[in-house]
């Protein structure tokens, strides 16, 4: 044989063996994640493809299933827009361990009417049951209304679930119409934080269903029912929401296309057998704006059943379009062996929010427990119907804090006196902006721009009172921009706060960052 022919005998031996390898075990780079201590893998370069076409959902239950469970994983996604499609399979089973980091620009997308389901599986009973330490940072999810019936949606199924993160999320248009974005079931040590939630398509009869909901380990209270689930009734505890928004979605003339979503709550409770109430849970620093009107007798836009340590503060809670339900709030006991303890509704803002019957009710349904330290004070409502109640209860509100709550009849935006204008715009579009986006001014813009209560053109539009030029700010926090006869606009804060006041002010003062 001559020394030719042995080489290439050498090589094609080499690559059968190399085949033969990647048959018998996989993709090599699979294995390095198996012997690895952690590992950080690019979605586009383990199969997952952003064009807005293929089904992404089989790809992405594949990187988490060869991962293995004992590494801990961090899948990149790179921007692009991922297609899910429940077409092979509804479900994406995760793990524990497991961080999603989001570029820019990429975005979960369902449509079609297509549906998926993020499961945190509990193999086991108890609060270890279940998966822990799942971060999902800067992620989007992005459904749509294929029709007034019909809606494209994410739900995350998290239960038993332990150290849950939702940093700088955007959930647009992907609630389903009859259930929850997030569904807490016996979970703990959950953090939802400066994230957006917009817009809330739901059947009639489902309107006071929540974004997030607060509940138990049980089969029935469950999203999505995976085989192997085991349940307990064990309640949730440990959720905190911080520094996020619930917006509605408004259509091209600026009016609620789909209003925001009831932000947090529980309404049920599991009893065969009772083990425990909610407890812990935490509402600060957010903007809730045009929550759904609801209909029902004793409606209320956030309520909880049987919870104890409920801390709701430093919030603004706004009405600009929507109409009132009958309550704002309701925090009511059902159970006779249950007492509610130490409920704090504190430092909020009610701006317009105008509710049928009062803000707060606080009630005992039949003969239940006790509700005690109850705290309301330092809140501000801002209306010109002075005459709502802002508390009430059916046994009385003697052993309750209430305090320096204020009302003031004072407009909530500072502008100009000027006389009512007609609308002079032909067309108007708005457009939603990621909520981390922010602005500069350009060079002398202060000098030459001006600020106004909404876009030149619009019905009733003024000129704020605020001055511009006297403003030292450099940076700016970009919301919302609009395309309209008058111009093209941008929507904006001074302050990173989402509750703060909000200007529109044309595209040329600003450079976005």
């Amino acid at each position: 044989m001559s020394k030719f022919n042995s080489y290439l005998l050498t090589v094609l031996l080499s690559l059968a063996t190399a085949f033969i390898c990647i048959q018998s075990f996989g993709p090599v780079q699979i294995k390095k994640i198996e012997a690895a201590s952690s590992a950080t893998v690019n979605a586009v370069q383990q199969g997952m493809i952003g064009n807005d076409k293929t089904d992404n959902t089989p790809i992405l239950q594949k990187i988490v299933k060869n991962s293995g469970s004992k590494v801990p994983l961090t899948i990149n996604i790179p921007k692009g827009t991922y297609l899910f499609t429940n077409a092979q399979m509804e479900a994406v089973k995760l793990r524990s361990d497991l961080t999603f980091n989001f570029e820019n620009g990429a975005t979960f997308k369902v449509s079609g009417g297509n549906h998926i389901i993020f499961v945190y599986p509990s193999t086991k009973k108890g609060y270890s049951g279940g998966i822990k330490n799942i971060k999902w940072n800067n992620a989007t999810f992005k459904g749509g209304d294929v029709s007034a019936r019909e809606q494209s949606y994410f739900v995350q199924s998290v239960h038993h679930a332990t150290a849950v993160n939702f940093n700088n999320a955007t959930f647009y248009n992907c609630q389903p119409r009859e259930g929850h974005l997030l569904d807490l079931t016996g979970s703990h040590d959950i953090y939802i934080t400066n994230s957006t939630f917009e817009g809330f398509n739901p059947s009639s009869g489902a309107e006071y269903k929540e974004a997030i909901q607060v509940d138990y380990s049980n089969e029935q209270a469950m999203a999505y029912n995976i085989s192997g689930d085991q349940y307990d009734n064990l309640p949730s505890y440990d959720v905190h929401v911080t520094n996020s928004k619930f917006l509605p979605i408004t259509n091209s003339n600026g009016g609620i296309k789909f209003y925001a979503p009831n932000p947090i709550g529980e309404h049920a409770i599991y009893t065969n057998p009772y083990a425990g109430m909610i407890h812990d849970v935490y509402f600060k620093g957010n903007y809730v704006q045009d929550t759904v009107p609801l209909k029902e007798n004793q409606g209320s836009n956030l309520q909880f059943l049987s919870v104890s340590n409920l801390y709701i503060e430093n919030n603004t809670f706004e009405n600009n379009s929507a109409k009132s339900s009958d309550n704002y709030f309701r925090l009511y006991n059902t159970q006779s062996n249950a007492v509610m303890n130490n409920l704090n509704i504190k430092n909020n803002k009610f701006i317009n929010v105008n509710p049928k019957k009062r803000y707060i009710y606080v009630p005992k349904i039949g003969n239940t427990g006790a509700i005690k330290k109850v705290s309301i004070t330092g809140n501000t409502i801002r209306s010109s119907k002075t005459s709502i109640p802002f508390v009430q209860s059916n046994f009385g509100t003697t052993g309750m804090t209430i305090k320096n709550n204020l009302f003031s009849t004072s407009s909530a935006a500072q502008v100009k006196t000027s006389k009512k204008k007609k609308q002079t715009n032909k067309y108007e579009k708005y457009y939603s902006v990621k909520s981390s986006t922010t602005a500069r001014f350009k060079k002398n813009a202060k000098k030459h721009y001006t600020l106004y209560t909404h876009i030149k053109g619009h019905k009733n539009w003024k000129y704020a009172s605020k001055k511009l030029k006297n403003s030292k700010t450099k940076k700016v926090y970009v919301d919302k921009r609009a395309k309209a006869s008058s111009g093209k606009w941008y929507r904006i804060r001074f302050d990173s706060k989402s509750s703060s006041q909000r200007y529109w002010i044309r595209t040329g003062a600003l450079t976005l960052k």
